[in-house]
């Protein structure tokens, strides 16, 4: 697969979303506030249900009596589902059209979200989650295929962290509101209020979006031109054999492997952990778990920016907050600073699992051929997400004492291994060219 166009950041097309024609008339931007923050808030509701579970499991755990490595399981089945339908999504995404595979799992996975609230036994509990994660397994091939139709080469990067940024924006949100839901009520409103989110989703995004700028009946015909002539993907075309045959993919697949096992369950066990270390209340432990998510945002934003502007590869861009987030959660095990200093070390933490969301897809997707985009980053999510299967129950399994802190640091050796995996493609890319 040869690269068809210079990637971002060459100094191509535009460098910024207020972009101009060539006579200097400013470009409108429905596809940032239209496309792109729909794009947003669909990936916010969905992070928040797949999340939401994090804080009420130190309520489930007394309720039902569950042990640790039972709660890994637990927290884990999302992702079984999850899995099973990253490619296929793609496939089906590509064939009818991304809107409507968006549409149709926000449908299931609100219905599904509710549910939660509603079933009191594990069985049932597992089953729920289960159908969720495979429901919302589609969503992000189908975002791909919105990535490569509705946005240039040279905003790609900003426009997948756009909707990234829903990842830590959730948690902000999510956290507290999980916490004060259970507090005043109990863990199954909770779910029954967090799920009614994605139906209101599914509504908005039939009304106001479109497969691609080409179908839209309210994009300017100024900025229709504008993304058609400069939407180029980094490969033009090629089969899904191509793909699958591409050591650069698998090696991709692989550093998401690890950098997921790490933040999935760094995310789902965090509240357990400052319960734990705190001896506070499930609502200020809501409150406590949003604040590495904060700096994460803004993270996430500094880096994507940089990443797309600066002319430098990105590869770069993903190592440096792999290591970073590594690095901190060892730290954080190693030198049991107290409640003070481990929440430091946990935001350093978050900054550095969400930062590289922009520049990792933006990186895959120059190798990725532009008409089995959905396939490609499907393929890449589903490798990934094995390791919110495997995250949670590594975690659950190597706690001692019933303490989180005992088998969190684990974690950091993921991140470690997946940053280092990034520098050896980052130097192998650019011995080849």
């Amino acid at each position: 697969m040869s690269r068809a166009h210079p990637g971002p950041g060459s100094g191509a097309a535009s460098d910024d979303p207020a972009a101009t024609e060539a006579g200097g008339t400013r470009v409108p931007r429905a596809r940032w506030w239209r496309i792109g923050l729909l794009l947003f808030v669909v990936y916010t509701v969905a992070f928040a249900d797949r999340q939401n579970i994090s804080v009420a499991i130190p309520a489930m755990v007394k309720d039902l009596g569950l042990s640790a490595t039972v709660t890994g399981v637990l927290l884990s089945a999302f992702f079984w589902g999850y899995v099973l339908t990253q490619v296929p999504g793609g496939a089906l995404a590509a064939r009818v059209g991304p809107r409507r595979v968006i549409v149709g799992t926000l449908l299931v996975w609100g219905v599904a979200a509710v549910a939660t609230g509603l079933v009191t036994g594990y069985t049932e509990l597992l089953v729920v989650r289960f159908v969720m994660g495979l429901a919302e397994g589609a969503v992000w091939p189908s975002f791909a295929v919105m990535f490569v139709n509705w946005y240039p080469d040279s905003e790609r990067g900003r426009a997948i962290n756009f909707s990234e940024m829903a990842l830590p924006v959730s948690s902000i949100i999510m956290a507290p509101t999980a916490g004060w839901l259970i507090s005043g009520w109990n863990w199954h409103v909770m779910f029954i209020v967090q799920g009614i989110p994605p139906l209101i989703a599914a509504a908005a995004f039939a009304l106001w979006t479109a497969d691609d700028p080409e179908q839209d009946r309210f994009i300017t015909p100024a900025e229709r031109r504008h993304i058609v002539e400069n939407r180029s993907a980094g490969v033009e075309a090629g089969s899904f054999l191509e793909v699958m045959r591409s050591p650069v993919v698998w090696a991709f697949c692989l550093i998401y492997f690890l950098w997921i096992t790490g933040l999935y369950s760094f995310g789902l066990w965090l509240p357990t952990l400052l319960t734990q270390l705190s001896h506070q209340g499930i609502g200020l432990v809501g409150v406590l778990s949003a604040a590495p998510f904060v700096l994460a945002a803004v993270g996430m934003y500094l880096n994507a920016r940089s990443s797309d502007r600066s002319g430098r590869p990105r590869g770069w861009y993903v190592v440096i907050p792999l290591l970073l987030s590594g690095a901190a959660l060892l730290l954080q095990h190693q030198l049991d600073p107290g409640l003070g200093g481990s929440l430091v070390l946990l935001i350093i933490t978050g900054i550095g699992l969400y930062a590289a969301f922009g520049p990792f897809w933006a990186w895959s997707l120059e190798h990725i051929p532009r008409n089995h985009a959905g396939m490609g980053m499907g393929l890449i999510n589903l490798c990934g997400n094995l390791g919110g299967i495997v995250g949670p129950i590594a975690v659950g399994a190597a706690v001692t004492g019933g303490e989180v802190a005992s088998g969190f640091y684990i974690l950091g050796y993921f991140l470690l291994a997946g940053g280092v995996c990034a520098i050896i493609l980052h130097l192998a890319r650019r011995a080849t060219g």
